[in-house]
């Protein structure tokens, strides 16, 4: 028995010893423990925030990959479109290239044409040179033609005062003539007392004779020196009334109507003066003839002259072309046939208008198809309208010269481009302005 409780006992201590050392090493194992599970938790908690990120991550993954998943369905699709494409133009490119034949064809004939059009510009622009030269030689021209109009202005001027001249010469002539006259009879009183003394002497009566004789020599000479200028003055009026009538008559105006033929006038005589006087008698018939022939050569030139001055025979432009003639013609805006009442002139936009003769504005506004619209009264029933304007320079009422400006050259009212619509007027009837410009370029000629 104390053999087993001593095992007992050794056993016990050695259970004991063992449970201490156990313990001892169990705690040292337990604390190990709890650090490898602080550790373990630590590692779990970075474990699940790593899951967080991957979850994350994962989200994202996926939504690229769904959107990678549309494009490459999109790409698929396109891939797909371009395929069909591919397809249908490899067919159009086999079916086409007998279209490219032809089309080299065709652009072989279009280069030979490009040749055949460049040598038709080459000519064209020889043309357009030459026509530049033209253009150039014409404003010469219209510059030479408005100094020669000038230099008309001033010989009618120098005209008129001639013509008063004469007029006062013509009555100092007359004059002159009554007054030989007075003295012609005076000494046919003194020849018939002469006569009656006779007989008182033969010598006095042979002197009166002499006297006499000479006298009317001197006489017939005055008469005939008288009758050869009223002659000279008449003629040159006539002269001047055929101008005068030549040119209003190119305009188209009726002549007859408008400076009628005073009565008693003789416009188709003529021949060299010869004068004959027998007697006395019939030389102051003769006289009294030429003297009321030349009144009415004067009257009717005064007349003449007043027309003259109301008839526009310039351009109411310098620098002009024509780009619409007068009559029938298509309308420019609806293609239809119409009638033109005027002249449609261009030229520098803008460009001064004048007054084709002197005269009384009778309108000056703005209406909607002349759109600026002047029109002056000349008198004798002529007036003259000018429109499309850009501006007006007139007033209503205002009396212009000639060459007066009025306005100038625009696009108003019912107008394609910038133009003048330029009408002349007889009677409220139309006239083509054209006869009135030749009829002017006729008068600076003859000037």
């Amino acid at each position: 028995m104390q053999v087993g409780v001593v095992l007992v006992w050794v056993m016990m201590a050695g259970w004991l010893g063992f449970a201490s050392v156990g313990v001892y090493m169990q705690d040292d194992l337990l604390r190990g423990k709890d650090v490898a599970i602080q550790r373990s938790q630590d590692s779990y908690r970075q474990l699940l925030d790593q899951v967080s990120d991957y979850q994350l991550s994962v989200v994202a993954i996926t939504r690229d990959l769904k959107e990678t998943q549309g494009q490459l369905q999109r790409l698929f699709d396109q891939n797909e479109g371009l395929r069909s494409d591919l397809t249908s133009t490899e067919s159009r490119l086999r079916y086409t290239q007998v279209e490219r034949d032809r089309i080299n064809a065709g652009r072989k004939a279009l280069n030979d044409q490009f040749s055949l059009l460049g040598r038709e510009l080459r000519r064209m622009t020889a043309k357009n040179n030459g026509l530049e030269t033209h253009i150039s030689n014409l404003r010469t021209h219209l510059e030479t033609l408005e100094a020669e109009k000038n230099e008309i202005a001033a010989e009618r001027e120098k005209l008129d005062g001639r013509l008063w001249r004469l007029n006062n010469e013509l009555a100092e002539s007359v004059a002159q003539r009554d007054q030989l006259t007075d003295t012609i009879a005076q000494l046919r009183s003194d020849l018939r007392t002469v006569m009656l003394e006779r007989s008182s002497g033969a010598s006095e009566n042979d002197a009166l004779r002499s006297r006499i004789s000479s006298l009317e020599a001197r006489l017939a000479d005055i008469n005939a020196e008288h009758q050869r200028r009223l002659q000279l003055i008449s003629d040159r009026a006539l002269n001047n009334i055929r101008a005068v009538e030549a040119v209003l008559r190119r305009t188209g105006l009726d002549l007859e109507r408008i400076a009628p033929m005073p009565e008693g006038m003789i416009m188709g005589q003529g021949g060299p003066f010869i004068p004959y006087h027998p007697e006395l008698q019939q030389d102051r018939t003769e006289t009294e003839s030429t003297e009321s022939q030349l009144e009415l050569r004067l009257s009717r030139w005064e007349q003449l002259r007043d027309v003259y001055l109301s008839v526009p025979l310039i351009a109411p432009m310098k620098d002009y072309y024509f780009t619409g003639g007068f009559g029938r013609r298509k309308d420019p805006i609806n293609k239809r046939w119409a009638m033109h009442a005027g002249l449609d002139m261009s030229g520098p936009r803008k460009q001064e208008i004048m007054a084709a003769a002197l005269g009384k504005v009778i309108r000056a506004k703005r209406e909607p198809f002349y759109g600026r619209i002047v029109e002056i009264d000349h008198g004798n029933g002529i007036t003259t309208r000018y429109a499309h304007m850009s501006s007006i320079a007139v007033k209503l009422g205002q009396e212009v010269g000639l060459g007066e400006v009025i306005g100038r050259m625009g696009n108003s009212g019912r107008s394609t481009g910038p133009h003048l619509h330029y009408e002349i007027r007889f009677n409220d009837r139309t006239l083509n302005p054209r006869n009135f410009l030749k009829a002017g370029r006729y008068v600076f000629k003859k000037g």
